[in-house]
């Protein structure tokens, strides 16, 4: 007799490249933003950020993913890469539906765009976020990353990590 899973256990997942244009991907970055909005102290708009072309997170310039539940296609959460000039990829809009967090599935999906960098060409890897993210910061940090220098203008951003990869 097996006993039954807690509730907390990790369900089987899969990933799905080459999202950036896709209406589920749009759903999840609004479920995101509308997080940021009640996390950054002021509220979060998204139009005073900077706006990516679909093309610019689609092979070859970069991968939009989407972290989905396997039997339902639920999705969990999303992220993409994206080739800078000079060649670092930045790993931008990296995000897990609350429930889904505490369960490992962020190091994964962080690993996977990690890895999609990589196959991109990428030999460094560079993030920004807002400070109020204390849990995705943490996150970063327990990966390798590092204070790196500011590479871009965002008024919502507090910290600039990077990792050789």
């Amino acid at each position: 007799m097996t006993s039954p899973k807690p509730a907390t256990s990790t369900p089987p997942v899969r990933i799905i490249e080459g999202q950036a244009a896709s209406e589920r991907a749009a759903r999840a970055l609004e479920a995101y933003f509308d997080e940021l909005d009640e996390r950054i102290a002021g509220g979060f708009d998204p139009a005073l950020t900077e706006q990516v072309d679909p093309d610019d997170v689609t092979p070859p310039q970069g991968d939009f993913l989407l972290l989905t539940e396997l039997t339902t296609g639920k999705v969990l959460g999303c992220g993409g890469v994206r080739v800078l000039p000079g060649g670092d990829v930045e790993l931008r809009r990296m995000w897990l539906v609350p429930d889904a967090r505490g369960k490992g599935l962020g190091r994964f999906l962080l690993r996977t765009l990690e890895n999609r960098a990589r196959a991109l060409g990428g030999r460094r890897v560079v993030l920004s976020v807002n400070e109020s993210l204390t849990e995705a910061i943490a996150l970063y940090k327990s990966a390798g990353y590092a204070a790196t220098e500011p590479f871009e203008d965002n008024p919502y951003v507090t910290v600039f990590l990077g990792k050789d990869l």
